[in-house]
């Protein structure tokens, strides 16, 4: 005997047909739906992201100057011959005097903490390696790659040199907070790129190439504007994971 539904009386073919599953989608897809949703919920009313109107709030900034617990056990593993030497200020990086002025005028630091004395050196002296970097909060971290990018980019070259990979859409805004303060007297171009709003990402297709000389992003946007090619990387010189192990357990 034939089944029988409610809404025709009888099965059909069609009833009968295998369900096709669904392909598997990829993390920074799921990642990016996520985003956007938190986005979604936080600022339905946001069309555009200001970046020009982000500010760091004094009271709540983990990255001014902090002296190193006692215990603190920062080291610099290296294998071998190595042309690296710890910075005990920031003169002996060889910086700017605009990125010099930011440090100092605009983020109120007075010497590298421990984390920066043996990073940036890593970082800015050739020849460039990668180096993964762990440290306690509110050491200055975020200060290393920020410094480390600005520093690298060709201001003459206005294309994207520099990229920041970060898990949240706030971690993303509040690096690109550190980024417009610290790099706020050299004429830098950056953009945040992170999901704006529900049923609007696809307006990304209409968009010029971005210019943008250092990009900070989310791993979806990142991932989207690249394959619209939006996002080029020819010019990359620093390629930033900020808090990599929490990307790396999802």
């Amino acid at each position: 005997m034939a089944d029988v539904t409610e809404t025709t009386g009888a099965s059909t073919s069609e009833d009968k047909q295998p369900v096709v599953p669904e392909p598997k989608r990829l993390w920074s897809e799921e990642v990016e739906d996520e985003e956007v949703q938190q986005s979604t919920s936080e600022e339905k009313a946001v069309s555009e992201l200001n970046v020009d109107a982000l500010a760091i709030d004094e009271n709540k900034k983990v990255n001014k100057f902090l002296d190193d617990p006692e215990d603190s056990r920062i080291q610099a593993v290296t294998t071998g011959d190595t042309p690296y030497t710890s910075a005990s200020t920031f003169e002996d990086l060889s910086l700017s005097p605009e990125l010099l002025k930011g440090l100092y005028v605009e983020m109120k630091f007075h010497k590298p903490s421990k984390i920066q004395a043996i990073s940036l050196p890593m970082i800015m002296t050739p020849p460039y390696k990668d180096l993964i970097a762990q440290a306690h909060n509110g050491s200055g971290k975020t200060t290393c790659f920020v410094l480390g990018m600005l520093s690298r980019v060709d201001p003459k070259l206005q294309r994207p040199q520099a990229l920041c990979i970060c898990p949240t859409r706030e971690l993303s805004i509040q690096n690109m907070e550190v980024l417009l303060k610290m790099g706020k007297y050299t004429g830098i171009s950056s953009e945040c790129a992170v999901p704006i709003e529900s049923g609007n990402n696809d307006r990304s297709r209409s968009r010029p190439p971005i210019s943008a000389q250092v990009v900070i992003g989310t791993p979806g946007t990142i991932k989207r504007l690249m394959s619209q090619k939006k996002l080029g990387v020819a010019d990359m010189k620093v390629l930033v994971f900020d808090e990599a192990d929490h990307m790396l357990a999802k």
